[in-house]
């Protein structure tokens, strides 16, 4: 299957506090996972804790949701594998029930620092 976005949010300022939930449409049957693509700017905070991200996915086109993962983005420079600085950075996680045909998913926010962070979550 495709990489296919189902979810953006450009590169935003964001207060501390809770931010979302920004919800997708129905995903594809085939859908074995998603990825998630961040970027940010100049202004990331230097250290600490900056952002909790969390992703929940519902199989029952939106009524109950239950939480499927988390990510704690912490502040400081962002680096490729190679140790070269970078505003990019990706996340990969597999779902369940392949095949549902009334699944969804569904980004939070619990921003610790204020920030700038734009989110791109597709389907794989």
């Amino acid at each position: 299957m495709a990489k296919t976005t189902q979810i953006t949010i450009p590169l935003t300022a964001l207060s501390a506090g809770a931010h979302g939930p920004f919800t997708s449409g129905l995903l594809p049957p085939a859908l074995t996972g998603y990825e998630l693509d961040f970027t940010n700017d100049a202004t990331w905070p230097a250290a600490g804790d900056v952002i909790q991200v969390t992703v929940e996915q519902s199989n029952d086109n939106g009524q109950n949701w239950q939480f499927d993962a988390s990510l704690t983005m912490g502040g400081g420079q962002w680096k490729t594998r190679q140790g070269v600085n970078t505003n990019t950075s990706g996340w990969s996680v597999s779902l369940d029930n392949q095949g549902s045909t009334t699944r969804k998913a569904r980004i939070s926010f619990n921003v610790l620092q204020a920030c700038k962070l734009g989110v791109t979550l597709s389907s794989l």
